[in-house]
């Protein structure tokens, strides 16, 4: 990896409804790794954005008595409220609606045709809106049901066109195998691998003739292009120069999308791969899918407003390693709140620094220098949680040494002593608000005031 240049993407969203602790997941895992990067002198690129186009779409802009253009304009604005809310500093947000990207996706389309890799034929079989996906009859539950959605999927008949994937299946799979296109986690790329060595690829009907909420077929304007080929183009039209990614972080539910459809696109047009493709896991909430019909999605805005953004970004990556299911419970959350940040960290700053004072500590802040290789590999290697425990075992053993060699008893017997002790544990502190910053960025600058001035306030006001 260049880590001279770090150029991070999250899926964009699907805009159908409001933005839940899901969609906040993957977008605060690339805020951090961009923070990360940026600390370290790389230049940095973050991509984001919204998936705005398909049936999906049009029908629930129906459903809310709107145009689907005044529908998305709404909720990609909700997107971009919340993500302001919780300090994403995003490089460039991208709509599907935008002109320069609907531009891009004709023209790739029409190069795919040109190099002959684009044919005409009949589709007959069954859709599901909600993924906006064609399936298989054995992909499906009885009654031809989405595992996913629960819901029927419905009877497509129509003429389309389709992009000759089964071509680069064996691109694919060498481009897998030597890691040119490196899949993580392991067991993500082994299933991936599977899947596409165990038969042929089945070519991608690339286009829809009854969708018109859509970019046309530049050849054939009674046609819509299939809303996976426009939004997956959205890595290349909104990387603004900065093209191939060093990451692109997905969830489980679409990386066949990202590990087939999405390499054979750029294999037919001549792009360079991303170097990583990274998928995680589902939050569950208390133990349960969640779903809008059971009235358990979790708004990350809502909970901020109580703990704070940095307890909330801070949870996310410490409670699950970064690629693994986790479960999201607010009791859960409300424990770590007081034991980790409040208690462990916010009780080691208060004390540290009204000890200093008292004992007329002399001391500067100055910016982390010393390097953590440990907690460097765990960031390189998307170890989250990882990291989080390592910047939690130096708060914990500065905590120990306090009590074990008594400042407040030390500054009696030997007042030099004492002051190399608090001055080695300003130094802690100031090293883990270095640490801290792409985790909690609000709570670094906080640390590092408070080290600066000697003006100690509660990092994480107790709670009720």
């Amino acid at each position: 990896m260049d880590y001279g240049r770090f150029f991070v993407t999250t899926p964009i969203y699907y805009v159908n409804d409001n933005p839940h602790i899901g969609h906040a997941y993957s977008t605060i895992a690339a805020d951090i790794l961009a923070r990360y990067w940026q600390g370290r002198g790389a230049q940095t690129y973050f991509l984001t954005g919204a998936d705005e186009h398909g049936m999906k779409i049009a029908r629930s802009a129906l459903a809310a008595g709107q145009s689907p253009k005044e529908f998305v304009d709404k909720v990609t604005d909700k997107y971009k409220e919340v993500w302001q809310a919780l300090n994403l500093k995003y490089s460039n947000f991208i709509r599907t609606t935008d002109p320069e990207h609907e531009k891009f996706v004709q023209d790739f389309v029409q190069k795919l045709h040109d190099n002959g890799d684009i044919y005409q034929d009949k589709y007959e079989g069954l859709y599901c809106v909600g993924c906006e996906e064609y399936k298989k009859e054995d992909e499906l539950e009885p009654g031809n049901i989405c595992s996913l959605h629960k819901k029927p999927c419905e009877k497509v008949e129509e003429n389309i066109y389709f992009f000759k994937l089964s071509k680069y299946q064996d691109k694919i799979i060498e481009a897998i195998q030597s890691k040119k296109f490196l899949i993580e986690p392991e067991a993500r790329r082994n299933e991936i691998f599977k899947f596409i060595a165990k038969e042929p690829l089945r070519d991608l009907a690339i286009s829809r003739s009854k969708v018109e909420w859509g970019i046309p077929i530049p050849w054939d304007k009674n046609q819509t292009i299939y809303v996976w080929v426009d939004a997956l183009l959205n890595y290349i039209s909104g990387s603004k120069g900065f093209w191939p990614p060093q990451l692109q972080i997905i969830a489980k539910d679409i990386f066949r999308f990202h590990a087939i459809i999405w390499p054979a696109m750029l294999l037919a047009t001549g792009y360079e791969l991303p170097e990583k493709l990274f998928i995680h896991g589902y939050f569950t909430i208390n133990g349960q899918k969640m779903s809008k019909s059971l009235g358990n999605v979790v708004d990350p805005v809502e909970i901020s407003k109580v703990y704070g953004v940095d307890a909330l970004r801070y949870f996310v990556m410490a409670e699950v390693p970064f690629g693994a299911d986790g479960d999201f419970s607010l009791d859960r959350f409300d424990q770590r709140y007081r034991a980790d940040l409040a208690n462990d960290l916010g009780n080691l700053l208060q004390r540290v620094i009204v000890m200093a004072k008292n004992a007329k500590v002399h001391w500067e802040y100055e910016p982390m220098t010393k390097k953590y290789p440990e907690f460097d590999q765990a960031m390189e290697e998307l170890k989250f949680s990882e990291a989080l425990n390592f910047v939690w075992k130096m708060i914990s053993e500065a905590n120990v040494r306090i009590d074990a060699e008594k400042p407040w008893e030390l500054a009696k017997v030997d007042p030099e002593k004492n002051e190399k002790l608090l001055q080695n544990l300003l130094d802690t502190l100031s090293d883990i608000a270095g640490l801290l910053e792409p985790f909690m960025p609000e709570t670094s600058h906080k640390m590092i005031e408070q080290l600066r001035t000697g003006k100690q306030e509660p990092l994480f006001p107790r709670k009720k």
